[in-house]
């Protein structure tokens, strides 16, 4: 799958996932949450991978939940009612590594949620 919503890298072990919308503080639509979906899979079942990070581009956001301009009253993803975050929620509860969430700047709504569903946070200030 070749993504346009997050990036996906590895590092010294650890799998970045971040979210990379900044221009919409990084809110997440129906792709955003396919693409997340995947690489939490493909991190998570990756021998070589011990930890994950979940992260947000730039420096006003972490995430601020559901891009309310992506949709215009449909959703863009499967083709089912509403976004897969159910299931993403889910796979980062479940995924067999430890899963950090690195929040610098907002996170709001369901980016909350997603902090809170991370085994750990680390916060950053950003002046």
């Amino acid at each position: 799958m070749q993504y346009e919503d997050i990036l996906y890298e590895v590092r010294n072990g650890a799998a970045w996932i971040t979210i990379n919308r900044p221009e919409k503080m990084n809110a997440f639509r129906g792709q955003t949450c396919e693409e997340l979906i995947h690489a939490f899979n493909k991190a998570g079942f990756n021998r070589d991978i011990g930890v994950i990070v979940l992260a947000g581009a730039g420096e006003k956001a972490f995430c601020t939940g559901g891009d309310q301009s992506a949709h215009e009253g449909q959703y863009d993803g499967r083709g089912t009612i509403g976004l897969p975050i159910e299931e993403l929620h889910n796979l980062i509860r479940d995924v067999p590594k430890p899963v950090i969430a690195r929040v610098q700047g907002y996170a709001v709504g369901g980016g909350n949620v997603l902090c809170t569903i991370c085994d750990f946070s680390n916060h950053r200030r950003v002046v």
